[in-house]
């Protein structure tokens, strides 16, 4: 996981009240001491389109990542701080301007008020697509199936095991993958896979779990990147195929319903009634 180098931390509201200048049309130069990314790399994951008032803390005040790593400017100007290094950069970007960030090297953005940008981050040929993820894979059609189980839904270790699998996918999905995007330094990949996993051993092996509505949850994605009915027939398209590429049972066709009821009702109430049916309801 990405070690993050914080400074004493603002809260959200203390730094949303600053006021930052507004972007400019200052056209940057590179600078000559600009990195330059390995030429085997490969685009891996990214963060959502951040804004003045999404950027993580972490970002605004300090932060590392342990691989290569590109922001993108789309709108606004972005600030850019190197606070190490050899050669610290402290640069000020535009429109369609980029900044190389190396493994480990601490950092700071500071956006406009009217900045919008992402952080594209890269992996070496052979790394997994998702940074902890116990397996290699390439695409979605990986070079051979998942491995059945032989067996039921019937315990935690096998319920993280199928939300693992899960997500693996959905990562990779070309209408999912940016509601998911778990990169070092962003979101902890790792605790969202247990948090899942806690929903779904709550679900149907009764264990503990805090209690929350899962659809509510989910409205903050929808409302900055509307849902669409194509997105809920793959996301229980590749959840039945999860579930039924593992593992057989009573357990097992409980999880498929459960998805199935839930992603109906998320139809419902996000996109209004009659909008979205599951295919057996068609």
């Amino acid at each position: 996981m990405t070690a993050l180098a914080c400074a004493p931390r603002r809260n959200r509201r203390e730094r949303n009240d600053q006021v930052r200048p507004e972007s400019t049309n200052n056209t940057r130069k590179t600078p000559v001491n600009e990195p330059t990314l390995p030429a085997e790399l490969l685009a891996a994951r990214r963060t959502p389109l951040f804004d003045f008032a999404s950027l993580p803390d972490p970002l605004a005040e300090s932060h590392r990542t342990t691989v290569w790593a590109q922001l993108f400017v789309q709108s606004g100007s972005v600030r850019y701080t190197d606070l190490e290094g050899a050669t610290p950069r402290d640069i000020g970007l535009g429109p369609g301007d980029t900044a190389v960030i190396e493994p480990g090297v601490e950092h700071r953005v500071e956006p406009s008020t009217d900045a919008t940008f992402f952080i594209q981050f890269y992996r070496a040929p052979q790394e997994p697509m998702v940074p902890g993820v116990p397996v290699l894979i390439d695409s979605r059609l990986r070079s051979g199936p998942w491995e059945h189980r032989g067996r039921d839904l019937d315990t935690t270790d096998e319920i993280h095991e199928m939300v693992t699998r899960q997500y693996v996918d959905i990562v990779q999905d070309e209408l999912l993958e940016h509601y998911f995007n778990f990169t070092p330094g962003f979101i902890d990949w790792h605790a969202h896979i247990e948090s899942i996993s806690d929903y779904w051993s709550h679900a149907l092996l009764h264990a503990p779990s805090d209690e929350i509505d899962v659809i509510e949850a989910h409205r903050p994605l929808h409302n900055t990147d509307p849902f669409t009915p194509e997105l809920f027939d793959r996301w229980l398209e590749i959840f039945h195929d999860t579930v039924d590429g593992g593992w057989t049972g009573p357990h097992a066709d409980r999880a498929k319903t459960r998805a199935t009821g839930m992603a109906w009702a998320m139809a419902q109430r996000f996109l209004g009634k009659g909008t979205w049916r599951p295919t057996q309801h068609r």
